[in-house]
């Protein structure tokens, strides 16, 4: 622009140089020429204002609908509306920028879930702690911990095929996800039979109940297993810890006792309930009678 400006200051002063000299002709030629230089300078000015600002605009957002991914963006209105090439692109932008989001989410979510079952897996475990933790503590609540074992998966599946095996898991993260449907309820799949269920604002009575009553509506599945030394069907032990109110908690921790409870389970028969309350004597709880010990 600069150019053009000083282009256009030095012919008007040698049109004004040839007039004071009489030169007609040259006069009329500097006239066209000067009439071209305006042409082209208003043409310069229309493009710009027509293509050039709109397409860095474009560019700008497309920049910071990077940045801020995660964060819903529409592209600017005023440019989708119009019926030209940038509104054409416009557009396109918009729908690659949405079927990409679309496509983010579908991949987080695989990512974060277990392909047989749906359930959560140990990234999403990972990502929920980072958010219950910090409430628990906040809120200053019990937390439970239940971990949960198929009793004798392996001789099932030895004995009716790994499809079995499968159809027969999917069926009891059916009952998890119809027994802990909370939204702060953090229900996954830690590998092969084994599932992890942590329940904030839950005390060791409640969490004990829920524990044996999605115990019972496994079994009442009625799914054969004739190789179970336990029952006639597929059962579950289940292992549950909780950190009583006001306890500063330790996830690891606390995994880590329903871990041993699921074990002290397994050790009275398989197929109950053993609840131990941290920071206090450990105490057995089953649908066997109740037994207690100290850690």
């Amino acid at each position: 622009m600069a150019g053009i400006w000083l282009g256009s200051s030095l012919l008007m002063l040698g049109a004004a140089w040839l007039v004071g000299a009489g030169g007609p002709f040259m006069i009329a030629v500097l006239v066209c020429l000067f009439s071209g230089l305006s042409g082209l300078v208003a043409s310069f000015w229309l493009f710009n204002r027509r293509l050039l600002a709109p397409v860095r605009r474009l560019a700008d957002h497309v920049r910071f609908v990077h940045e801020f991914r995660d964060t819903p963006q529409q592209m600017p209105f005023d440019l989708s509306r119009r019926s030209d090439a940038v509104g054409l692109l416009t557009r396109n932008l918009q729908k690659l920028i949405e079927e990409s989001r679309s496509d983010h989410a579908a991949l987080l979510e695989q990512t974060l879930n277990d392909p047989l079952t749906g359930l959560g897996n140990r990234r999403m475990l990972e990502s929920q702690l980072d958010v219950l933790v910090p409430l628990s503590r906040r809120l200053s609540c019990t937390v439970s911990a239940m971990m949960i074992d198929v009793d004798h998966f392996k001789a099932f599946n030895d004995h009716y095929g790994h499809p079995a095996g499968d159809v027969c898991l999917v069926d009891i993260a059916g009952v998890l996800k119809d027994t802990f449907r909370r939204e702060t309820d953090v229900v996954v799949r830690l590998g092969g039979e084994e599932f992890l269920v942590l329940l904030i604002n839950t005390g060791k009575d409640e969490a004990w109940a829920l524990a044996d009553a999605m115990r019972a509506m496994i079994q009442a599945l009625g799914i054969p297993h004739e190789y179970s030394s336990v029952a006639s069907v597929v059962t579950v032990s289940v292992g549950v810890a909780t950190s009583p109110h006001g306890l500063l908690i330790d996830i690891d921790d606390m995994i880590a006792h329903a871990d041993e409870a699921l074990y002290d389970c397994k050790a009275r028969g398989r197929n109950q309930v053993a609840s131990r309350l941290m920071g206090a004597d450990t105490t057995l709880e089953g649908s066997q009678p109740s037994i207690e010990s100290t850690a």
